[in-house]
Order: structure tokens, then sequence, then C-alpha cells
């Protein structure tokens, strides 16, 4: 059983492989480019994750992870919020690899289907991690999917009625039909009878599990030392629908060839919820 991380947080001496770095030695840390926060090479083993978007609940995410399953992952050495910058920090063990995403082209069919085998038994054991039966945030927080945040802004589309947590798939489809009234064009709000009596009558039936919330390559690590894949960016994580990390993923394919090939044995397809999530975020990407 999990136990829920209390902030600050910081690894004992004994999982560090090296002194953590000061804020000074973060701030001249090698920048890896990022649209929303910064990420700096500290070092030989640190990676930070840092900036007054950064959320503490993306390590607290990590940290649950590690406790609940073997998924492969980096290992999360400090948390906290620094007052004099007002940002939050996020100090985690540096991977060596690269990214799925510039590897892939390079793969051949056989490297393909063994880092599809290895991906499939890791999202199989984070569904597997027993349901608190809520819809949300890992302990009761609310949802940072993307899906529930203003596209420009990144700020959540309204309260706790929307960011939650739900009780029931009833109220998490209406908290996706408010996103869309929040954003949608006043010629196009004809549409909301109808898009609420589709969403209650094709979202039903899906229980919470445990979800990345931000499947694609390049939020995946091939490792340089042979030893398989490792998952990141875990920001969104938290208990979702059934259906909704293959609906993600199918709708925000990159460019990786043919990876959407290899994406229907990585996760369970649900071909018609996906139908009506790429409604759902083009009604709201393009206003």
């Amino acid at each position: 059983m999990a136990s829920q991380t209390t902030l600050p947080y910081f690894a004992p001496q004994s999982v560090l492989p090296a002194k953590l770095p000061t804020i000074e030695e973060i701030l001249k840390g090698k920048k890896i480019p990022s649209a929303h926060y910064v990420v700096a090479r500290v070092g030989e083993h640190f990676v930070v994750k840092y900036g007054e978007n950064v959320q503490l609940q993306e390590g607290e995410n990590m940290l649950f992870v590690r406790q609940c399953t073997s998924v492969p992952l980096p290992t999360v050495y400090a948390l906290y919020h620094d007052e004099k910058t007002n940002w939050n920090f996020i100090v985690m063990e540096y991977i060596p690899g690269r990214s799925l995403s510039s590897a892939w082209k390079d793969m051949t069919a056989s490297e393909k289907a063994t880092v599809a085998l290895q991906l499939r038994r890791n999202m199989d054991e984070l569904r597997k991690v027993p349901s608190p039966g809520y819809y949300g945030g890992i302990w009761r927080q609310g949802i940072l999917d993307s899906t529930f945040t203003d596209p420009d802004s990144g700020a959540p589309l309204g309260d706790e009625t929307i960011t939650g947590p739900h009780e029931t798939e009833e109220q998490w489809n209406d908290a996706m039909w408010s996103c869309v009234n929040a954003l949608m064009r006043s010629r196009e709000r004809e549409k909301l009878p109808v898009y609420r009596m589709l969403y209650k009558n094709m979202f039903k039936g899906h229980e919470p599990v445990f979800t990345h919330a931000d499947f694609c390559p390049a939020n995946i690590i091939l490792r340089d030392d042979n030893k398989g894949v490792v998952m990141i960016d875990w920001q969104y994580s938290g208990w979702y629908p059934t259906y909704w990390e293959y609906g993600l993923a199918m709708t925000q394919l990159d460019h990786s060839e043919d990876w959407w090939e290899y994406l229907q044995s990585i996760l369970t397809p649900y071909f018609a919820e996906l139908g009506w999530m790429k409604i759902h975020r083009e009604s709201m990407l393009f206003q």
C-alpha cells in the first residue's frame, strides 16, 4: 500500500548518488528546451524541472508509481518550493539515452516490437494498481490533464467542479462538457446540448484506472545501456477512465512514422470513445 509523501520531500542520503545541487547550481545547469517550464541537466547525476508552472504533484505521481509498481521511471530525489524565486523544483535522476521519438526511425521492426512489448507490460502494470474509486489526481488532488485546462494559458478551466476529484464517470463527463462550454465560440454554442447528450451516452461504464495521460514517444527514453525504456513526464497522471490513455495517445500522435500501429498492441483500443475524444479536443483547441 502506497503512503502519501510529505512535502517538501528529500530522498534519504543512502539513495542519493551525490550531494543535491543548490538552487544556484540548478540555475546554471545546461537547459533542455521545453515549452512551459525549464529542464536543466545539473552535473553527472541530476536533471531538474523547475519554474512557476511546474506542479510538485508530478513528483508525487512518480513516487507513487515507484511505490506501487516496477515500471521504470527516473528516481525522484527532491520536491520543494523555493520562496525566493517562487518556483517549484523537481530534482530527478538523469537517464542517459535518446527519446523514443528520435530513436524510432533508426530502429528495426524487431527492436520496435521488443520496445512495444515492454511498454505493454508497463501499461498493464499501471492499470493493475488498486483503484481508490474516484476520477482525479492521486491523494484526491485535482486533475492536471491538459484536456481540463485552457489551451493558451494552461490554467484550469474553472473550480473543483471541473478539476475534481469526481466520484462518478457522469461527473467526469460533466467536467468535460464544462470545458467545452467555457471555450466554445458563440456561433457553435447550439451544439452544446448535443455534446452533453452524446457524452452521457458514449462515456459510461469506464472504471478509473491509473493513467500516465501523456503517453507518447517524446516521453519515453531508450536507455543507452540497452536496459530498455524509461517513462518520463508524469505531470498529468492520475485516476482516469479506462479509455483515456488510448484516446489521448491517438489524438496526440507525433510524426514517429508507424508508432500508431504499435500503439494498438501497447494499449487496449477504444475505437468508439476515440472518435468522440477527437471531436472533444478539437472543439477546445480550435476556438
